[in-house]
């Protein structure tokens, strides 16, 4: 094998693996991630585990599929809803309206209504309640911020290792050339 070969073979690898390799593998579980396994029909209430310390938000999946029904509500909610979240013990958490954020993927569409901070992990009792017509909200942690971690940190390796994977490259063109003029 020529010298520099190696160098050159191992930087187009690295050019690959960090431009185009590590940015799908990142952006495709953001893309393909189903949230409908927190979803639940209100009026009505649902049970979730919260894992973990953190905030939870509760959604209005206003454009959603949920089994196997569509729904296209407005964003805006009804009046006359009455929110309550409980922890195991029957103690209500403190509900902070914040409809701030929005989201879509493919064909669902969600608005956040408020969240709740959860201190310890546990049971939790979502009880929506009031005259409205059915619809689909969906009660989950907070992924924003381990999105955008994820989403910058997969920048910042896929730059590492495509300069690399230049840095690479350039010197097996160098030691390439260096061995073409010394034959």
């Amino acid at each position: 094998m020529k010298k520099g070969l190696k160098p050159l073979i191992v930087g187009i690898a690295l050019f690959v693996v960090g431009a185009f390799v590590v940015p799908v593998a990142i952006i495709l579980p953001l893309v393909l991630s189903d949230s409908s396994e927190a979803q639940f029909l209100i009026p009505g209430s649902a049970e979730f585990a919260a894992e973990e310390l953190g905030r939870y938000y509760l959604w209005n999946d206003h454009q959603t599929i949920f089994d196997g029904t569509t729904h296209n509500r407005s964003v805006d909610l009804p009046d006359g809803l009455t929110i309550s979240i409980e922890d195991a013990a029957g103690q209500a958490l403190e509900f902070v309206s914040d409809a701030s954020i929005s989201m879509s993927s493919g064909s669902d569409a969600s608005q956040s209504i408020g969240y709740v901070e959860v201190a310890e992990p546990g049971l939790l009792t979502v009880d929506i309640s009031g005259d409205v017509e059915p619809r689909v909200f969906s009660f989950a942690q907070s992924k924003l911020l381990k999105m955008f971690a994820l989403i910058f940190g997969g920048i910042g390796l896929s730059i590492i290792m495509a300069m690399v994977g230049v840095i690479f490259g350039v010197i097996g063109i160098v030691k390439l050339a260096q061995g073409a003029k010394a034959n």
